[in-house]
């Protein structure tokens, strides 16, 4: 056990000693796709999943790794094989920005089966209790993709905006704060998927994508059984001031759609 643990410590430091600050731009820019790994050009070049398309210029994408003795968590991940090459996913979804997909990125071939099984693990995976070393090494590759998920999130708001979508913005009611009636986890989730949304919480706000059935439509959005909001629906819903590691938004955040 203390080798194993040992040959996770010379990996880690391996992979910390491997990061810098470049990310390199494609000579030949080509439009992401669900399906496709491409390479991402950050330093070290990574691989990574598109595995759904959310609104016209944002891609949900699970980061992948060929460090697979640190990828290991509450249970053992679906293995990605291509020509020699062993990935694994890592258990969290990352939102790029089409525009930071084909300015950063290019495809290096195509998943035709499976894809749901790693957007499954990826987002209902758990880090907590899998040894010092995975913990280090998920948490230092979420570090890493977080700026690009917020300023992909940030730019998709904005793009809503200057096409007269304006997000509707709701606050989450203080009176909810109450730490007796939040149920909390010890690492928080960043990408929530609910019936009729997808959500993504970053420094306290929660981007909730509604889907395209909604246009047009008047919603109601509750929480544990609280209107938090209820009027004409926007692609983007933004709720302000949510508390960080609330376990049960996927089951207790209702998006209703009432009508015209």
């Amino acid at each position: 056990m203390s080798g194993e643990k040992n040959m996770q410590e010379i990996l880690y430091r391996n992979f910390i000693k491997s990061l810098g600050d470049e990310v390199l731009v494609v000579s030949a820019p080509e439009p992401p796709e669900p399906g496709q790994v491409r390479l991402y050009l950050m330093t070290p070049p990574e691989y990574v999943l598109i595995t759904e398309k959310v609104h016209e210029d944002l891609y949900e994408v699970v980061p992948l790794t060929s460090y697979i003795p640190l990828a290991i968590t509450d249970r053992y991940p679906p293995v990605i094989e291509w020509r020699g090459l062993r990935l694994v996913p890592l258990p969290f979804v990352v939102y790029i920005a089409r525009s930071l997909l084909e300015r950063h990125s290019e495809p290096v071939f195509r998943v035709r089966e499976g894809l749901e099984k790693v957007s499954e693990y990826a987002n209902t995976a758990r880090i907590k209790g899998i040894g010092k070393w995975r913990e280090k090494f998920i948490k230092k590759n979420i570090q890493r993709w977080k700026d690009i998920n917020l300023s992909s999130i940030i730019a998709d708001v904005l793009s809503a905006e200057a096409q007269e979508e304006a997000p509707v913005v709701i606050e989450f009611p203080s009176a909810l704060f109450e730490e007796r009636n939040l149920p909390l986890a010890a690492q928080p989730a960043t990408a929530f998927r609910g019936e009729n949304w997808l959500g993504v919480l970053e420094e306290g706000k929660l981007y909730l994508y509604l889907p395209e059935e909604c246009e047009g439509k008047n919603i109601r959005i509750s929480y544990r059984g609280n209107v938090l909001y209820e009027g004409p629906a926007s692609p983007v819903v933004v709720l302000k001031n949510v508390p960080e590691r609330l376990t049960d938004l996927e089951e207790e955040l209702n998006v209703q759609v009432l009508g015209d």
